[in-house]
């Protein structure tokens, strides 16, 4: 590791990895000498200084694959672990990453304008875990546009923006050995959703969605949403629905802790749209809900943080109940008690832009602008038990 008054000496357990690590001495970042800079969408390591000392040690930052601000990091990740980036892909928005265990396969799209045929999308990629073969599928009947994803009991749950004034968004169930689709929902009692974004399933099976103004203000839908982005509770057996949390920002994450207890709903309103634009001060808050007594009744909302660049996307609780969150320049890992970064998962920098993942036992997969990253060989477990 390059030597800095910057950075805490890694750990002999650690210093043997293949990874490149940087340990962040936040003592040292404290007080900065000199003149320094950077917006809230670019990552510390970007941070304008005409000290030279600190530029190297930024720069050097911009190199690793891992960064720590708190010993508890190095632990999640441990020695083993090394990120690869196993697929190179235009620098077009990738999101709905499924991880599908029985079959060793990542499902994930490109989403959204200017990709594809004029954005619309009628197929998914479906990339083989064993040997990195990449290819096209389509579901029967094609599922477009799929925002979010996730894998529930050998089965995979998807979100759709909607197409144009085709359809609306919508929940779908997917076979991932048949490839047949089915619709669950595709309204509220007769009103369109605005667009979804992402999902979560709970221990029981029941569903949460954020619905955004993200594919509108992307032009895939026609349409001007409803309403303000919200949080949907579906309910499996009945699919009764009812809005659980609504924003004047934009609904965009969502993600349970391993109890299930607690829900963790990331506000994106720093991302405006028609005209595109990205506000410094917009909504760019992860809020965190109690869920008693298994009511579909999000209590004691709290500020669990703001990001430390960027803002977050897609956010996944692993199985010892890290929060990941898909944060620009990397992953951060974030503590779901006090909210602090503990550190980032970095996919190198530069256009590429970390979005959402999705987890395996102990490995991930990163899709975002740039392609796939597979980090593999932590030490925490990331999958959980539903």
């Amino acid at each position: 590791m390059f030597e800095s008054v910057y950075f805490n000496p890694l750990p002999t357990w650690l210093s043997p990895t293949s990874a490149k690590w940087a340990w962040v001495s936040l003592t040292a970042f404290a007080s900065l000498p000199g003149h320094f800079n950077r917006t809230i969408f670019d990552a510390p390591w970007a941070t304008e200084t005409d000290n030279s000392t600190l530029s190297k040690a930024l720069n050097y930052i911009n190199t690793t694959d891992f960064v720590a601000y708190d010993e508890r990091f190095l632990h999640i990740i441990g020695s083993g672990a090394k990120i690869e980036h196993i697929q190179k892909l235009a620098f077009q928005t990738h999101e709905a990453p499924c991880y599908i265990p029985e079959t060793r396969q990542l499902l994930f799209v490109e989403w959204g304008k200017p990709g594809g045929e004029d954005g619309i999308h009628d197929w998914q990629y479906l990339l083989d875990i064993e040997n990195n073969t990449l290819r096209k599928i389509t579901t029967d009947p094609p599922v477009y546009n799929l925002h979010g994803c996730v894998h529930f009991q050998g089965k995979l749950y998807g979100v759709t923006d909607g197409y144009g004034d085709v359809e609306t968004g919508k929940l779908v169930e997917i076979d991932p050995i048949s490839w047949k689709a089915r619709t669950l929902v595709n309204n509220f009692l007769g009103q369109p959703f605005g667009g979804f974004n992402d999902l979560e399933v709970d221990p029981e099976g029941n569903f949460w969605m954020t619905d955004s103004k993200s594919g509108w203000g992307r032009g895939i839908v026609d349409f001007t949403p409803p309403n303000d982005p919200s949080i949907y509770f579906v309910n499996k057996t009945t699919m009764q629905a009812k809005v659980v949390w609504t924003t004047t920002g934009n609904a965009n994450g969502i993600a349970l802790g391993p109890s299930g207890k607690t829900i963790y709903i990331p506000d994106t309103g720093v991302s405006e749209f028609r005209p595109s634009n990205k506000n410094p001060h917009g909504r760019r808050m992860l809020w965190a809900f109690d869920l008693a007594d298994e009511r579909p009744v999000p209590a004691n909302q709290r500020l669990l943080m703001s990001p430390i660049s960027y803002f977050y996307d897609g956010i996944r609780a692993s199985g010892e109940g890290w929060l990941f969150a898909g944060s620009g320049d990397g992953v951060d890992v974030i503590d779901p008690e006090s909210g602090f970064v503990l550190g980032s998962i970095r996919t190198g920098g530069g256009d590429n832009v970390a979005v959402s993942m999705a987890f395996g036992e102990h490995e991930m997969w990163i899709v975002g602008k740039g392609g796939v990253w597979h980090v593999k060989d932590t030490k925490a477990k990331l999958k959980r038990d539903w």
